[in-house]
């Protein structure tokens, strides 16, 4: 966790989410379980004024990944948050970014050069993490993120072999029964084909 709060290379970008990407940890942190049975790694944290994050303990109107997430998994969203989240810990699920500084919004446009600056941290934090099953959420985030865990051979427990839509502008629907058929093939122990051509070389992360 320490790289990740010591990471400044989105300054050069006009980007200074250090206290906030710190205060988000923290907080995600709190609830990591002893072993991560399902990562769900979704884009990046909302740009939003005050703060917002799934793993904040304040519940807002515009928590849509916390609720529709919850939802998925037959959770009521409490408000506050911590006896839902208390249940997905029980799960042993885990939710991390692939980019710890927003991306949304105003820095929609350095989306690319964000999610670089950041893959070998969401490297690292996997293979710390080493979880048993990932989902990647988000239909655009998809491709980068496999690319960046097929080189740390972590591409095999990827377990949506398709993208799976955020949970906002009228995708919720979607999303749920994208999770619950996931959630169908782990109780039957089915794991889904990873997807074609995604052929990679592993490396090591810087």
């Amino acid at each position: 966790m320490k790289r990740i709060v010591d990471c400044n290379k989105c300054l050069a970008l006009g980007i200074n989410y250090s206290t906030t990407k710190e205060e988000n940890l923290l907080f995600a942190y709190q609830y990591k379980p002893e072993i991560v049975k399902v990562l769900w790694i979704v884009e990046s944290p909302p740009y939003s004024n005050p703060p917002r994050y799934f793993y904040r303990p304040e519940l807002t109107k515009h928590d849509s990944l916390y609720k529709e997430v919850m939802k998925s998994l037959d959770i009521i969203p409490s408000s506050p948050k911590a006896d839902s989240l208390n249940k997905f810990k029980q799960l042993g699920y885990f939710l991390i970014d692939a980019a710890k500084c927003p991306i949304d919004k105003k820095n929609s446009r350095l989306k690319t050069q964000i999610i670089k600056n950041c893959s070998s941290i969401l490297q690292q934090e996997v293979i710390s993490l080493e979880p048993e099953k990932i989902i990647i959420i988000k239909a655009t985030l998809y491709n980068d993120v496999y690319k960046c865990l097929c080189e740390i051979g972590f591409d095999k427990n990827i377990i949506n072999s398709k993208p799976i839509p955020f949970p906002g502008s009228g995708q919720q629907r979607r999303f749920r029964n994208a999770i619950e058929e996931l959630n169908l093939r782990l109780k039957n122990r089915v794991n889904p084909a990873n997807p074609k051509n995604s052929s990679c070389k592993k490396t090591s992360p810087r």
